[in-house]
Parts: C-alpha cells; sequence; structure tokens
C-alpha cells in the first residue's frame, strides 16, 4: 500500500541506515542527532548527503511514530529543520520532483511561495525567474553552490533550459541574503543540487511520451566500490512545442518551435577516512531551440566541472573547499547571429564550528574569476565582439543559537569585486518561542549587485561602464506555527532598492528605484495518508522613480499555489493548482510601445503513480487541465492542454 509522501520521517530513525543511503539522510537528521558526540560531528556526517538530497523518499511514519518537518540547509549553511530556519525557505526534494512528474525545472519553481515564473513562448524559449517581485540578476541561481547567473547581458541563469532528472533538491530562499551568500540576492536565492551517488545500489531507466509529441528518456546508476560511491545519469528531452508568439498579434506563421535538450551528471567520491572525503562532479546541459515561429534557432549550453574535499579537522570543525568552473553560451542565429560564453571560475572555502551547547559558527572566503567572451552581427554594419574578465573575493561569518526560547541569527560578508570599492552587507534575524508551537519571527538585511560583465561592456546590448551597484535593504516580521511535518508561516516583508539598472537610451542606466512589500501565507505537512504544500503571496512590486508608484512590468499583486497528493490502495494521487493575479506588461509590437494587461489565470495539473512490480513503476500527468489560455508576456503563447506517460524501471530492484 502507497503512502503520501512528504519529506519528513519517524523519530525511530537509525543513523546507520540513514548514512548508507543518502538519498534518505536528510529526513533522519532530527532522529538521531541527540546521539552524536558534537553538532559539528553530526554536520560531519550529514551534509554531504544533505547537500545531495535530503529529505527524498522518506514517507509517513508507521504506526505512531512522531514526524518530523523537512531539513534544510541554505538558510545557515548547515542543517536543520525547516521549522528553525529564520529566513523564509522553501524546499523541491527529488521524491517531490517524481511525483509531480515534471519535466522543467520552471514548472516546479512556479508552485513556490513568491516566485513567478515568465516565458516567451514553449518549452525551453527564453525566460524569467521572479522572487517578491525582483528577477534577472537580482535572484541569484546556485548549482552545487556555484553561481549559475550567466555574466551576459541578460543576468538570468537560464533556468528554462534545465530538465530535472539530474537534479536531486531545490531550496529557495525567499528575501535579500546577501551577508549569506553575495552579490546578486536582492529577491532571493535558488540553491541546485544535483544527484550523487549512494552507498547501495541503485539504477533507473525511465521513459515518458506524450502531447506534441513530447518525449524524455533518462537512465540514471549509483553504487559503491570500497569506499569510492560512483554516480552517472543522462537524460534526453525532445519536444515538438508551440507557436511561441500568437499569430494573431504578430503576424507570424503559425509554426510550432520545438526543443530538444541531452543532460548529462556524474559524480566521484573518495572516502579516505572517517570524516574526510574528496570528489569530483561534472554536470551538463544543452538545449537547442527555434524562436519566433521557427523564423530563428539558439543553443543554450551549461557546463559545471567540481572538485571539492569535506574534511573533520576536529570533533567540533568541519571544513569544506571547492575549486569549480562554470560556462554558459548563449548562441542565436537567424535574422541576426550572437555568440556569448561566460565563465565563473571559484574557489570556495566554508567552515562550520560548534562552539558550545546550542551556538555554531560559520566562516569562510570565496575568490572568483569571472569572463565573458563573444561576437554579435546585426546586420547594416552593426556587429562586434568583447573579451572582458574581473576578479571578485570576499570573506564571510556568521553565529547562531539559541538561548531560554530565542533564536539568533547574525552574517556578516565583505566582497571586493574588481571596479567597485568594497561592499558590506549584514543579516540579523532574531526568533521568540511562544508555546503551543509558535514562534514570532523578524529580520533586517542589506544587499548589493554588481553588474554583470555584459551590463558593462556589451556595447551593441546597452553595455555602460560607469554602471553602479545596485543597493538595498529588507525588513521582515512573521508568526510560525510548527508541529510534526506540519509547519505554517505567515511573513509581512518588504525590500527597497536603489541605483537600480533600467534600459534607457539604448543603455543601461542607475535610474530605477523600486519597492516590494506584501504579505505571504505559506504552509506544508501530512495527515492520514495526505500531503499538502500551500501558498498565497499578496505584494505590491513598485516603481518608485514614476508618478502614483505604478506595479512593475509583468509583476503580479497576488499568486496563489495548493498542491495535495493523497495515498489510495497502491496509487498515489496528485493535483496542484497555480493562480496569478493580472499584470501590466508592454505591447512592443506597437510604436511607441503601448501598455498591455495580462489577464490573470488558473492552471490545474493531475499526477497519479503507481506500482505494476518491485522493478516497475509508471506514472502520469495531466497539464492544463481546463486548457486555459494565457500569457505570461504579451504576445507569447502558453502551453496547453497535455497528457504524458511515463514507465520507469528499476533494474536492481530497489
Amino acid at each position: 500500500m502507497k503512502t503520501a509522501r512528504f519529506s519528513s520521517t519517524p523519530a525511530s530513525a537509525q543513523a546507520p541506515a540513514c548514512i548508507s543511503q543518502p538519498r534518505c539522510a536528510a529526513a533522519h537528521f532530527g532522529a538521531w542527532r541527540a546521539a552524536m558526540p558534537s553538532r559539528a560531528a553530526q554536520v560531519v556526517l550529514f551534509l554531504p548527503a544533505a547537500l545531495s538530497c535530503a529529505a527524498a523518499h522518506a514517507q509517513l511514519a508507521p504506526g505512531n511514530a512522531p514526524l518530523l518537518p523537512p531539513v534544510v540547509v541554505s538558510a545557515t549553511g548547515y542543517p536543520q529543520p525547516l521549522s528553525t530556519a529564520l529566513p523564509s525557505v522553501s524546499v523541491i526534494t527529488r521524491e517531490q520532483i517524481e511525483d509531480y512528474a515534471a519535466q522543467n525545472l520552471t514548472t516546479l519553481l512556479q508552485q513556490v511561495a513568491g516566485v513567478q515564473v515568465t516565458s516567451n513562448g514553449g518549452p525551453g524559449q527564453s525566460g524569467n525567474v521572479y522572487v517578491r517581485g525582483f528577477s534577472g540578476p537580482d535572484v541569484l541561481v546556485l548549482l552545487d553552490g556555484v553561481p549559475l547567473n550567466a555574466q551576459d547581458s541578460t543576468g538570468v541563469a537560464y533556468l528554462n533550459n534545465l530538465t530535472t532528472d539530474q537534479i536531486q533538491r531545490i531550496e529557495i530562499i525567499r528575501g535579500n541574503v546577501s551577508a549569506i551568500y553575495g552579490s546578486g540576492a536582492i529577491g532571493g536565492v535558488v540553491l541546485i543540487t544535483t544527484r550523487e551517488g549512494s552507498r547501495k545500489p541503485q539504477g533507473s531507466v525511465s521513459v515518458t511520451v506524450g502531447s506534441r509529441d513530447t518525449t524524455t528518456t533518462s537512465a540514471d546508476a549509483s553504487g559503491q566500490i570500497g569506499k569510492t560511491a560512483l554516480q552517472a545519469g543522462v537524460s534526453r528531452y525532445t519536444s515538438q512545442g508551440i507557436p511561441s508568439q500568437n499569430p494573431s498579434q504578430s503576424g507570424l506563421p503559425n509554426q510550432a518551435d520545438g526543443y530538444r535538450n541531452t543532460t548529462a551528471h556524474g559524480s566521484v567520491v573518495q572516502e579516505w577516512a572517517a570524516g574526510q572525503r574528496m570528489g569530483l562532479r561534472a554536470f551538463s546541459s544543452e538545449g537547442r531551440y527555434t524562436y519566433d515561429n521557427t523564423e530563428n534557432a539558439g543553443q543554450v549550453r551549461q557546463e559545471l566541472g567540481q572538485l571539492f574535499s569535506d574534511n573533520q579537522i576536529n570533533p567540533n570543525w568541519l571544513s569544506h573547499l571547492d575549486l569549480s568552473q562554470q560556462t554558459t553560451t548563449n548562441a542565436n542565429a537567424g535574422s541576426f547571429t550572437s555568440d556569448y560564453r561566460t565563465r565563473v571560475d571559484q574557489l570556495s572555502w566554508r567552515n562550520v564550528v560548534q562552539l558550545g551547547k546550542g551556538w555554531t559558527a560559520t566562516g569562510g572566503l570565496q575568490v572568483q574569476h569571472q569572463g565573458i567572451t563573444g561576437r554579435y552581427d546585426y546586420g547594416y554594419g552593426y556587429a562586434g565582439s568583447l573579451d572582458r574578465t574581473r576578479t571578485a573575493k570576499a570573506l564571510f561569518a556568521g553565529l547562531n543559537g539559541s538561548f531560554d526560547g530565542n533564536a539568533l541569527q547574525f552574517n556578516v560578508r565583505h566582497d571586493s569585486i574588481e571596479g567597485y570599492s568594497g561592499q558590506n552587507t549584514g543579516y540579523l534575524g532574531y526568533g521568540r518561542e511562544l508555546g503551543g508551537g509558535f514562534k514570532a519571527i523578524a529580520s533586517y538585511s542589506t544587499a548589493f549587485n554588481a553588474p554583470p560583465l555584459g551590463y558593462l561592456y556589451d556595447i551593441g546590448n546597452g553595455g555602460n561602464p560607469d554602471l553602479r551597484p545596485e543597493k538595498a535593504h529588507s525588513a521582515e516580521g512573521g508568526l510560525q506555527w510548527s508541529r510534526g511535518p506540519n509547519v505554517w508561516r505567515a511573513t509581512l516583508f518588504q525590500t527597497q532598492a536603489t541605483d537600480q539598472w533600467q534600459y534607457l537610451g539604448g543603455a543601461f542606466q542607475n535610474v530605477a528605484r523600486s519597492r516590494t512589500r506584501g504579505l505571504e501565507l505559506t504552509g506544508r505537512g501530512s495527515w492520514n495518508n495526505w500531503a499538502y504544500d500551500a501558498n498565497l503571496t499578496l505584494q505590491q512590486p513598485v516603481d518608485l522613480t514614476k508618478p502614483g508608484h505604478p506595479t512593475l512590468q509583468r509583476r503580479a499583486r497576488s499568486l496563489a499555489n495548493v498542491a495535495i497528493n493523497h495515498a489510495m490502495g497502491s496509487l498515489l494521487l496528485g493535483a496542484a493548482v497555480h493562480y496569478s493575479g493580472p499584470r501590466m506588461d508592454k505591447n512592443y509590437g506597437a510604436y511607441p510601445a503601448t501598455d498591455a494587461v495580462l489577464g490573470s489565470y488558473t492552471t490545474v495539473d493531475l499526477t497519479v503513480s503507481g506500482a505494476i512490480t518491485a522493478q516497475w513503476s509508471w506514472n502520469a500527468r495531466v497539464q492544463n487541465l481546463f486548457d486555459k489560455k494565457y500569457q505570461m508576456v504579451y504576445g507569447y503563447n502558453r502551453e496547453p492542454f497535455g497528457v504524458f506517460v511515463g514507465l520507469t524501471w528499476h533494474p536492481l530492484g530497489l
């Protein structure tokens, strides 16, 4: 009999089983941490698994065993139950990815509180992710701890190019956390963790087919030889897609824009002594697409290579060192051509130190070498190239602890980016236990964002070498209730930013000022074979530079999501409802551009999955059940009703 899934686990779980199966490590953390000799030792044994797959594949507890809330790593840099995190955090586990049968990362993100996704058409098309009204370079995206935001004139992370097969876990921090993560974290941070090997041999092969000639095939295998954990996976996604631009609004032919993506990932991790391990990761995602209703074509390739070492210096001190390189290539061909490659080489050293009962210190340093090379040819002699680099350095420290029902988090960071004076940021969070599972939470933080190299030097796309960093400050206050796996929070938030970049007069300028304030309600948990995740965001993202403070372009003032699943016999049934309020946009097809209102919309997705045998399982997903016609960007279509069916084989019977 299936049980409704949720990323929590019974307190009776044992540590050895947890450690031998990293997919379950985070869910079991709370159950066995009291037996560990120190918090640093807990982190040494737990953090590698948490970073790769915390809270995956946990189910409702048998009998009356108590359930625990999911574990998060992003709020402090080390694992803690979601209910104790002071920043506003959401988590998407591997289990949830499989249950929702989502093939694209952005499909998952739009179900998160305060997150809004836009797309210029169907799968693989360009788009943006907004967190509490901030987007593009103001939302920092990390892949295995390495910045994924491109240094080109978009500043985005090209999340529309990422499929889900090789992703283990996603954590989303809403709100300003520059003091923890540095430049670009004004709106929030999206942390993506790729899959990692396990001790027990595991393997799977899956095929999904569906509407619009969509096919996904993937294979994944992991295991351990001696003290060496191995993992490898590959996936292929193809879709006929839809006409990206609405022919009645654009005048383009009614031709579908196809997309195909190949993603591969692998890791090797060697444990050479107790609490000491080294590893190597490699990741590649290549997407090819047509746009403008097949009139033009493009390609996005994202690659990551990482060498890391986790070391227990002493019983109270864990050190993590990694050296990595992330590259993003974006090429377009057709009526105009461009080819850009951006690169971030990063050396990072992070430390977690147990100071005493209830108190933990974090700190470290980071060095990045950022670069961009590219060329463009827009015709009529308007062509050029660029090749620029810069160095960015950072020192950071944090202190977290609790005493007499009070929780405190303090983070400071100093960033030194070539071409700019040093930038200092801070985060101060406080929580107070009120009894009965209630807790009051408040925080204040500052942030900055240095311009991507493309914003500075890509003259063909509005580059301005005189741009200054953006600045911001934020305040939050909230009330939380938690019991077992159930965590509910109401948060009032405000972020005000100055010196924001705006494309004006053919170039980026520091002319914008904005403010986002609002109320966020989130709740997740499980009860009697039901699991739920619900949220409501009411926000006012406004432009402070214009009279009347109009709502910022493409930002909705109201967002809501409800996702539930229920175990019924051998089946797991699920439903997800997504609502977005109306948004203002521009009709750039008119000259001069005119204002346009994008209407509100609600979409409903259904899922069902079940086991056939110990080695075979199946799933089905209905997308946009009521075939809602809507646009996230004026003139660009979104995907209509679709049905997708998948079959998975676990050849090892796991």
